[in-house]
């Protein structure tokens, strides 16, 4: 009874992002909305376009140092793509769960097991998380002033993921772990063999200090993920400093990845934006259009492109 009440409540999370969505809509305004919206001078929007490429290969190369020391053996071009079929994945799923179904494909192009390429796509989540949450943390110490009541929960959060990833790549504890939280997320049909290879999690399972590099790079993906969407602001004549805003998006995404209850953030990031933004003077309306945009030259090329790729590797 209380599994068929779980599913049920796991298929209703995504409906509550829609319903925050339609209620922000409402509030705001559907004509101010749609004014804010075609008001963006389209040069903006293209070159905000753009730059994902650089995002792209930054990612990449990032995740392929991860596989590198884990000895998972794949070409750059077939990283990218199943990078990209990733981000197709993450986004039809809340908490960009999704993201890991990749795994399939990695073990289709390196021969490797899959617990061993769990273990790669969970590190290499985490460490985005943790970059993405510790330059929310700075931002809050910063901004503390405008935004007191989230400095606590940000480091909570902080300290919270930087020991489960310590823990989960500890053998002694990881096991543990992943019996608890990893386990019931994976399809029922292949749990057996998960089940028995899950020593296979901590084959090559690189050390703590060796993910120095993959924060670098996470660092400035964050940045230019960061960038694209101050472009579209620029495009406002949104008067806010640049490492002010990009701290202050960080925060609206962390929101979104760390509360799944939505496909694709929908509704939690735009609430969270215009709740950021309000202190600076920015309309909803605004604030709102920006994010939804920021969202759009930030994922609709590496989504379409993965979802080109996921049909045709089938």
């Amino acid at each position: 009874m209380e599994k068929n009440n779980l599913k049920k409540l796991v298929k209703f999370l995504p409906i509550i992002g829609v319903i925050i969505f339609i209620y922000i809509v409402y509030e705001i305004g559907v004509g101010k909305i749609a004014d804010a919206f075609f008001s963006i001078p389209i040069q903006y929007f293209i070159l905000a376009l753009l730059i994902v490429f650089l995002r792209i290969f930054v990612y990449s190369y990032k995740w392929g140092y991860i596989c590198k020391k884990m000895k998972i053996n794949i070409d750059y071009f077939n990283l990218v793509k199943i990078y990209l079929i990733g981000i197709f994945y993450g986004n039809l799923t809340p908490g960009a769960i999704g993201l890991h179904l990749r795994i399939f494909y990695l073990k289709k192009k390196s021969k490797e097991s899959i617990g061993k390429l769990l273990a790669n796509s969970i590190i290499d989540f985490e460490l985005a998380i943790i970059t993405g949450i510790f330059i929310g943390l700075i931002g809050t110490i910063y901004l503390f002033n405008y935004y007191p009541g989230l400095l606590p929960l940000i480091i909570l959060l902080f300290l919270l993921h930087i020991s489960l990833l310590v823990i989960f790549m500890k053998k002694s504890g990881g096991s543990k772990f992943f019996k608890i939280f990893i386990r019931p997320l994976i399809p029922i049909k292949y749990r057996v063999g998960i089940d028995q290879s899950v020593e296979l999690l901590y084959k090559d399972m690189p050390r703590i200090r060796e993910m120095i590099v993959p924060v670098f790079f996470d660092l400035i993906t964050w940045i230019i993920i960061g960038t694209q969407v101050y472009i579209i602001a620029i495009g406002f004549s949104v008067d806010i400093p640049y490492l002010t805003f990009l701290m202050l998006h960080t925060l609206s995404v962390i929101a979104y990845s760390l509360i799944p209850i939505s496909i694709g953030g929908l509704g939690v990031r735009e609430g969270a934006f215009v709740f950021l933004l309000l202190p600076f003077g920015v309309e909803a309306e605004i604030a709102f259009v920006i994010s939804l945009c920021g969202y759009i030259v930030k994922m609709i090329i590496p989504t379409l492109l993965g979802m080109f790729f996921s049909f045709k590797e089938r």
